[in-house]
């Protein structure tokens, strides 16, 4: 085989000369440009800083944590998840005498900071103006010449419900806010619309006025839910909302709200655009049996919920001293056909249910 050779150049690299052998040149690299300096007095107050972000929203979420009530008869869930250190959604819950109850949700226009002083302020003239006891339209009307006093340049939707906790009737205004959506074995929205607070100070709000029935859930939610984006930038929808709620009728609010922020953060694989607000309100059966037996399914599964019914020792259509006295036994039961994991949460669902209709008998 024959090998080509190559002569050798005679000239040769100085460090005065330029004429030495042609080398292929290497693409330059790029330094890095220079991170700024930081001043340790600088830096101290940047981490003052993300302290106190973080203390605020401490107190923002326990705030909106302390505000949700135990009502005899009703089951409450709310949950608020901020996209950044600090939300501008809001609810709150205010007991109003004789057996009514207030509930609010809001959402503030913008992000972080300045819509979590905004939420602050809005939640405050909500309370002084609830408090006096007005029906929903009048109420948003006094909070929106509130909110155009307090906070000029800003705009917030509020929906806000009054509900008779014996009754099951529920009165409702919007300012602009989403449909509030009644779930009982299928999903309807309670359609009402108004203008956002903060637009006009001459602004009226209208009412309308239906009944729970037992077993029925309304959930009221903001913008965060439906306009959730994935990365192809489709947003979640009313659709897969209204599709999730059907599939879920028959989960109690703390599931159910449970399984639809699984939901969301499936679809939102990009992370989180916007606050996630979620509030579900559901009123229990009447008879505590139906109550108990609506509680194991939930825990277990519709099919291992009825089978759980029939074959567990159980007091049937008794009052809740009879339940009390016989759960020990039924949870024992439970353990040995069930596992413990499950069996502890029947036992906490039950305890927390016989409480509530205990405190229902007083009223």
């Amino acid at each position: 085989m024959m090998r080509k050779r190559y002569k050798r150049s005679e000239r040769h690299f100085t460090l005065l000369s330029h004429t030495a052998t042609k080398r292929p040149r290497c693409a330059r690299r790029t330094a890095p440009p220079p991170q700024p300096q930081i001043s340790q007095e600088e830096a101290r107050r940047q981490a003052e800083i993300e302290r106190e972000l973080l203390l605020a929203r401490d107190i923002q979420q326990g705030l909106l944590l302390e505000a949700v009530p135990r009502l005899p008869g009703w089951e409450i869930h709310a949950i608020s998840l901020p996209a950044r250190d600090l939300g501008g959604d809001l609810y709150d819950f205010l007991p109003l005498g004789d057996g009514h109850h207030g509930i609010m949700i809001g959402d503030v226009s913008g992000k972080g900071l300045p819509a979590a002083l905004r939420m602050a302020v809005a939640r405050t003239v909500f309370r002084y103006a609830a408090r006096r006891g007005a029906m929903p339209g009048r109420t948003l009307a006094d909070v929106n010449r509130g909110i155009i006093a307090d906070i000029p340049q800003g705009m917030i939707t509020m929906l806000y419900a009054t509900l008779d906790l014996r009754r099951g009737i529920v009165q409702i205004a919007n300012a602009g806010h989403h449909y509030p959506l009644l779930l009982n074995g299928r999903v309807s929205e309670l359609e009402l619309s108004g203008l956002p607070l903060g637009v006009d100070g001459d602004a009226d709000y209208e009412e309308i006025c239906t009944e729970i029935e037992p077993g029925s859930t309304v959930i009221m939610y903001t913008d965060g839910v439906v306009e959730a984006t994935n990365r192809d930038g489709e947003y979640f929808g009313y659709e897969r909302l209204e599709r999730l709620l059907i599939e879920g009728a028959a989960l109690k609010p703390r599931a159910l709200v449970a399984r639809l922020l699984h939901e969301l953060r499936t679809w939102s694989d990009a992370g989180q655009d916007d606050d996630i607000t979620v509030v579900a309100v559901r009123r229990r059966f009447e008879r505590l049996a139906d109550e108990l037996r609506s509680i194991m399914r939930d825990v277990l599964g519709d099919e291992r919920g009825e089978e759980a019914w029939r074959t567990l020792p159980h007091p049937g259509d008794a009052d809740v001293a009879a339940w009390t006295e016989v759960l020990p036994e039924m949870i024992k039961a439970a353990q040995s056909h069930l596992g413990r994991g499950l069996a502890r949460e029947l036992n906490a669902q039950i305890r927390l249910a016989l409480e509530e209709y205990r405190d229902h008998e007083k009223m």
